[in-house]
């Protein structure tokens, strides 16, 4: 078994073969933490894909999110992860990064539109985001593609100095709501959220509405890989009218040194009615059966990715960065 980097003399070097002269290659797999939904999917999907080749090997782990993951797969820590588009497209000018990063390369979607849940109790007298001044709430966890993004949005509005913010790991958010530590924290997800399903059994919750501060700073226009979700009214208990907040997707990742043939083992397990079959019943809200996702390329595609979706009739436009 080989594990992947970016240096081919360290390919080599760390090359085993079979009895057969087969190679499998190791694969290295940041996703989030083992609660949150980019692991959950990934975790699937890598189980999947074990148990249908002998050539990959692939390895979830466990990771602070999208940022880190562009990080990690960008560095060549890591060969393939998942994230937020937004941070696809800002990680490769150094936007929001310490840094550029230019050595990864697009792979394919992952998950469906993921809003920016601020969910609060409903019993609390938070029906605002203007109300969180003053308050005690979490942006996400460390690290993360979503705390990244929802203070991105609360400085673009002018209420990130007003508010206390805090990070924490995605399992101890439920908790530490219905408990009074915090009074609200931001989780990205489907509408309805299976986080905020199981807090809202017991304990009502609302999702804020963002849209009037969405519309009247300018914030799409500003930030154009971003578009709108609406949580309807009775979505969760408390939910009592609909709320609108921003929204984006989730793609793929993958180093630009990993080799064109394990891309290509990857893409053509990871896309198929089966593996799809199989991640519905971990994560439905993942979005291997787009065909139609390529609207709009944030960085270059890894080659053999690029010929695996031309081949299947999808047009890859030219990427924003390159």
């Amino acid at each position: 078994m080989r594990r992947l980097t970016a240096l081919a003399a360290t390919l080599a070097a760390a090359t085993i073969s079979t009895a057969a002269h087969a190679q499998t290659f190791q694969i290295s797999m940041p996703l989030g933490g083992t609660s949150g939904t980019f692991y959950t999917q990934g975790a699937a999907l890598a189980d999947h894909i074990n148990g249908k080749t002998d050539k990959l090997r692939i390895v979830p782990s466990t990771s602070g999110g999208s940022v880190e993951n562009i990080r990690l797969v960008g560095s060549g820590q890591g060969e393939i992860g998942m994230a937020f588009e937004s941070d696809i497209y800002g990680a490769w000018a150094g936007e929001g990064f310490e840094r550029e990063y230019q050595d990864y390369r697009q792979l394919g979607p992952a998950q469906k539109i993921s809003g920016w849940n601020f969910l609060v109790l409903a019993s609390s007298d938070i029906r605002s985001v203007e109300d969180l001044a003053g308050r005690d709430f979490v942006s996400g966890a460390p690290g993360s593609g979503s705390a990244a993004e929802a203070d991105k949005f609360l400085r673009h509005v002018g209420l990130y100095d007003q508010i206390n913010i805090e990070y924490n790991a995605w399992g101890e958010l439920g908790r530490m709501l219905t408990d009074g530590d915090i009074d609200g924290f931001n989780r990205t997800g489907p509408a309805p959220a299976g986080f905020a399903q199981e807090i809202d059994a017991t304990h009502p919750v609302r999702v804020l509405d963002l849209g009037p501060q969405i519309e009247e700073s300018g914030f799409l226009d500003e930030y154009p890989f971003f578009t709108t979700l609406t949580v309807p009214a009775g979505t969760y208990e408390g939910q009592d009218e609909d709320a609108v907040t921003f929204a984006q997707g989730v793609q793929w990742i993958v180093h630009k040194d990993v080799p064109d043939e394990v891309v290509r083992e990857f893409l053509e397990l990871a896309y198929t009615d089966e593996a799809a079959a199989h991640l519905d019943r971990t994560f439905p809200d993942h979005d291997h059966r787009n065909a139609e996702w390529a609207e709009t390329l944030y960085v270059p595609m890894h080659p053999a990715a690029a010929e695996f979706w031309q081949e299947r009739g999808v047009t890859l436009p030219e990427p924003l960065r390159q």
